[in-house]
């Protein structure tokens, strides 16, 4: 067990040399933000690795707010999760609540780079009684994990959705037991290199485009780097950089769609639900002519649909598009903050 603990301390020192050499400058307010992002992941992956998670015996878990802060998750999305076996079917039931959308997927064990890959997924309006209920069953000889999503336009008025999941056989796989040290022991292993995944996740998750800030560029499941791709939206992702009194202007045609987000992160996929860093199409303010300005600046500028950037100078954003699409992706400009538009 010492040279596990030995390879999470090296981890940990990995983690933060990479941390520290990130290639543009950094203020105080980011230097405090990082040392942040290296006790959220110490939280998010320590807590992960004391969740019970039994195939045999499945229970739906959210994901720990700790967690959710980690990897550009939405602050509009709800996640729960369950481990599954390969090869045995399983029955998710329960009420489908009030979402804007919910759906479920199934994943497959590790791929490239650590991501899953999508085995089944379903709307769950497809199979929801007119009572709101519902009932599905899956099955499939890679599947490890399951994960249901919730979009919220509105969380203070939008009632959530409960559901458990249970072998369809009805059988179960004995009692459940206490994890051995050999278990801990690569628990810990996983905790090591999560910390590492983590870290480096901003040299993973198309890196490249870092090197042209303030552009957006479609993306989908595949073209992302995530640990549990979504197989729901579609993805408008951009780097964005500006100087102190400066403010980027991002203009875009929304599509049709039942749920349409932006979101900023900083520079390590690290999201703050605590400050105004989402909003949704819900929350917006539209032109006359149906298109969006939104506004990143560090300060209220005095926009409606504006995004702190909170003293950052870069980081990353997207918008996510629930089963649609941009015909022309978002465009960026960067002006003065005093001549940013008030409507």
């Amino acid at each position: 067990m010492e040279a596990q603990w030995t390879g999470f301390s090296e981890a940990l020192s990995t983690a933060i040399r990479h941390l520290e050499n990130d290639p543009d400058p950094v203020n105080d307010r980011e230097v405090a933000d990082r040392t942040r992002y290296v006790l959220r992941i110490l939280a998010g992956v320590t807590e992960s690795s004391m969740i019970r998670l039994d195939p045999d015996n499945p229970a739906f878990l959210s994901m720990l707010e700790t967690v959710r802060f980690l990897g550009g998750a939405g602050p509009d999305i709800d996640y729960d999760v369950a481990a599954v076996r390969p090869g045995v079917r399983y029955r998710i039931s329960g009420s489908r609540g009030g979402a804007s959308y919910a759906g479920i997927a199934v994943y497959a064990g590790g791929g490239e780079a650590g991501a899953t890959s999508i085995v089944e997924s379903v709307d769950l309006d497809h199979v929801t009684a007119d009572d709101g209920s519902f009932e599905w069953e899956f099955e499939h000889p890679e599947s490890v994990r399951v994960i249901v999503r919730q979009y919220f336009h509105d969380r203070a008025n939008q009632r959530g959705g409960s559901w458990v999941i249970r072998r369809a056989t009805g059988d179960s796989g004995g009692a459940i037991g206490h994890p051995t040290s050999t278990e801990m022991g690569g628990r810990l292993a996983n905790a090591a290199s999560s910390v590492v995944w983590n870290a480096t996740l901003n040299s993973l998750w198309t890196p490249e485009r870092r090197a042209h800030p303030n552009q957006f560029v479609r993306q989908t499941s595949d073209d992302i780097v995530a640990a549990v791709p979504n197989p729901d939206v579609t993805y408008s992702f951009s780097w964005w950089r500006i100087e102190e009194g400066e403010a980027l202007v991002i203009d875009v045609v929304p599509p049709r769609t039942r749920y349409w987000g932006l979101q900023i992160g900083d520079r390590w996929f690290q999201v703050y639900p605590d400050r105004r860093t989402n909003l949704n199409d819900a929350m917006v303010t539209p032109n006359h002519d149906g298109s969006v300005t939104l506004v990143l600046s560090d300060g209220d500028p005095g926009h409606p649909n504006w995004l702190d950037t909170a003293g950052h100078r870069t980081g990353v954003a997207f918008f996510r598009w629930l089963h649609s699409d941009v015909e022309v992706q978002p465009r960026c400009r960067v002006v003065p903050v005093s001549d940013v538009p008030r409507s």
